[in-house]
């Protein structure tokens, strides 16, 4: 059972979150009160990066459209990790010290020095594993123009939790995107790729052939495709021989016209996986100018700036309670506008709380 949700500020308790994802905040509303202990949402400045929920052990933020996450030699400076150190180097240490502890049992019939040796040793771990890392660990990346949920181990103790929820494949991560049908000719499958619904293969690399009436309602399916780095222009993927296998879990939430509203959730976590398994799907997202059809001029899809997706949450088990709890990032604005001008259909699913799995 799901036992906390986060919401910007709001620690809420299940069943009553999916209505919330219409919150009436916007970034620039948001201010610091470091006097309010129960306000999970700051603000960094001067990047205006939201942070959804903070303790000594973990650090959620809202990651914005348009920003690198991480310095490359492309963008030395500038990224959100550049602005999260600044932050936190703003901050200082917290008070966490380690708890005291009785002496283990064992330790009774050694010597004295002994045992003074042994305490310094466990407080020395102990500061280790629990203390604040240098700096936090980042554990999983967005796309410079992929909005929504990051999450950052501030401990060495919980950054081994998170990785072991990673490799498990417990963590669930769930994106909005809309998708438009009609993808490139080099988006086509050159290895096996099934559409599994169910223990059925529903279809099997028939590019460009996938009905709208598979995404017209709440079906859910899920894209298996190995992705590697195309060989032609490695700046996209394409579904593989040489790839690494890859699942990805879409539902349906909503269709009109030639857009459709989804739900994907990464079932591994490959290089820009959902992006190229909806190309492959011959569904490529709208605004994603790396694996769909450049628009034309004074369409619906010209005017959306950058592509529809965006990490609304994200699950797992935090530390050291081990609760499991949700996080939750409303939808970018830039996307309520576009869907509320071209897609209202879309919205009002959204709005509903339809977006959430159960």
């Amino acid at each position: 059972m799901l036992d906390r949700i986060f919401i910007y500020g709001n620690s809420l308790q299940k069943p009553i979150f999916a209505h919330l994802l219409n919150l009436p905040i916007s970034y620039s509303q948001m201010t610091i009160d470091h006097d309010c202990t129960d306000t999970y949402t700051l603000t960094m400045e001067p990047t205006t990066i939201p942070v959804i929920y903070q303790d000594h052990h973990l650090l959620i933020v809202n990651k914005p459209a348009g920003l690198v996450i991480h310095p490359t030699y492309k963008h030395a400076n500038g990224t959100m990790w550049d602005a999260i150190l600044d932050y936190l180097e703003d901050q200082g240490d917290d008070d966490w010290q380690p708890p005291e502890l009785p002496d283990d049992p064992e330790w009774a019939g050694a010597p004295v020095h002994v045992q003074v040796m042994f305490r310094e040793k466990r407080l020395e771990r102990m500061w280790k594993e629990d203390g604040l890392l240098p700096r936090p660990c980042l554990l999983h990346r967005l796309d410079k123009d992929t909005s929504g949920v990051v999450a950052l181990a501030r401990t060495e103790h919980f950054r081994r939790h998170l990785i072991r929820q990673f490799h498990e494949h417990s963590i669930v991560k769930r994106y909005l995107t809309v998708v438009q049908k009609g993808a490139p000719d080099w988006a086509r499958p050159r290895a096996p790729f099934m559409i599994l619904k169910g223990q059925d293969v529903i279809a099997a690399m028939q590019f460009n052939s996938f009905t709208e009436n598979s995404l017209d309602g709440e079906n859910e399916f899920i894209l298996d495709g190995a992705l590697q780095r195309d060989p032609e222009d490695r700046r996209r993927c394409i579904v593989g021989a040489d790839g690494q296998q890859a699942q990805t879990v879409v539902k349906a939430l909503a269709a009109e016209g030639e857009f459709a509203l989804l739900e994907a959730r990464p079932v591994t976590g490959r290089t820009h996986q959902i992006r190229a398994h909806l190309a492959a799907l011959g569904y490529p997202i709208v605004g994603d100018w790396t694996y769909a059809f450049h628009a034309e001029v004074g369409t619906p899809t010209a005017a959306l700036k950058r592509q529809f997706l965006h990490a609304y949450s994200l699950e797992f088990r935090r530390y050291p309670d081990n609760a499991l709890c949700t996080f939750v990032a409303p939808l970018a604005n830039d996307l309520s506008v576009w869907l509320e001008r071209y897609f209202p259909v879309g919205l009002e699913v959204i709005h509903a709380s339809k977006t959430l799995s159960s």
